[in-house]
């Protein structure tokens, strides 16, 4: 895939009769961007840990299959919108960070997820795509690689429906048919660059945990109180209760997450009267565990049967006001051919305040994955481009 110029896009609108001040503002805007510590990426190593292009030196590519899989929700149906305000007075203690509404939006990310995925790691022997009795209406039907699950396949009735992602992951690893190595992925986390099985996997396949070693990522959780942020206090409480030595400063990046059937199934059963005290909960509550970003890889690195990894990521929030310097940054650095393994552009906390961000998004995604996938049934023909 070949970037457009990054210079000539995002680039502020201009309006001759606009005030001084605002076109000073997107003079400097521009003018600044290039400064901006994004350039840099994320997720420096304290420890000096390999790289994957330093582990790849030495490694043979393993053979056992690898499946994909993708949590996605459309909170715009509305029948999903129904059934989830006819829930919220059953439950107590719902975090508002479990309502907002960026939780349940679909922005299609997914459509450039898979582009990405369809691009950079064609080996993948099938995508899962776990719904709510939903399918998006882009999806080719009889497309040979990917399966839709609903969430009454795997999840135990009683739990049903949830509106919990904490819930959901939960039970990912009961999937019927999942392989017992796979990849776990958010639809706003996109790979950015052609990937090998050990980027994700050891050749004996153990996987990997891809490690955020920034101080702030700590200084963030203890800030900020999300039923996410607490999932990790939690994790190391209960970790602690049974005396298993913990490492505060092990916190993954929010990205791909390659796991195990076997670890997720033994780390379901030393969490299970945890994970079933709040499976009823149908919207997040901060007494969760958030199985793929803290409790499983907590628990599994002490049982010697994960392996940290340092890799540079980008992760921004689509809020932010600075968040095309990020996005310019992720570009530029595919035009250079430095590109991060993965990006994740996250929607969240945003209710409609600043209306560019939508478009800034799709400029973004559009720029880095400009091919449609054959996952897309609404794919152009060639000659309509």
């Amino acid at each position: 895939m070949k970037t457009k110029n990054p210079d000539r896009l995002f680039l502020p609108e201009h309006d001759a009769g606009a005030p001084l001040f605002k076109k000073l503002r997107a003079w400097l805007a521009t003018a600044c961007i290039e400064l901006h510590p994004a350039t840099a990426g994320c997720g420096p190593c304290r420890n000096a840990m390999l790289s994957l292009e330093s582990r790849a030196a030495h490694e043979v590519q393993p053979e056992f299959p690898v499946d994909v899989v993708y949590t996605w929700v459309d909170g715009a149906d509305p029948a999903h919108a129904a059934k989830r305000a006819s829930f919220l007075s059953e439950q107590q203690g719902i975090h508002d960070n479990g309502l907002e509404l960026a939780r349940f939006r679909d922005n299609q990310e997914l459509r450039y997820s898979l582009r990405a995925l369809e691009a950079f790691i064609p080996w993948v022997r099938s995508v899962i795509l776990v719904t709510d009795n939903q399918r998006p209406s882009w999806l080719q039907a009889d497309h040979p690689k990917i399966r839709v699950v609903d969430h009454r396949e795997f999840i135990p009735e009683g739990y049903l429906p949830t509106f919990n992602s904490h819930v959901i992951e939960a039970y990912l690893h009961t999937i019927p048919g999942l392989a017992e190595h796979y990849i776990y992925l958010n639809d706003d986390v996109f790979l950015a660059r052609p990937c090998r099985k050990t980027d994700f996997f050891t050749p004996n396949g153990l996987p990997l945990a891809f490690v955020d070693w920034r101080n702030r990522r700590i200084f963030g959780y203890h800030y900020t109180k999300t039923p996410h942020a607490q999932s990790y206090f939690n994790t190391l409480r209960i970790l602690e209760e049974h005396k298993i030595p913990t490492d505060p400063a092990f916190i993954t990046a929010h990205g791909p997450y390659a796991q195990t059937r076997s670890n997720a199934a033994d780390a379901f059963s030393f969490y299970r009267e945890y994970i079933e005290a709040f499976a009823p909960n149908r919207f997040r509550t901060t007494e969760e565990l958030a199985m793929y970003s803290h409790a499983l890889p907590l628990w599994i690195y002490k049982q010697k049967r994960l392996v940290p990894c340092d890799e540079r990521y980008y992760y921004v929030q689509t809020q932010r006001r600075d968040r095309v310097a990020y996005y310019k940054a992720i570009l530029h650095s595919q035009s250079d051919h430095v590109p991060p393994l993965f990006f994740c552009i996250n929607d969240v906390g945003n209710q409609g305040r600043d209306s560019r961000w939508r478009k800034d998004l799709r400029t973004l995604m559009d720029a880095y994955y400009p091919e449609p996938s054959s996952f897309e049934a609404d794919r152009p023909q060639r000659n309509d481009r």
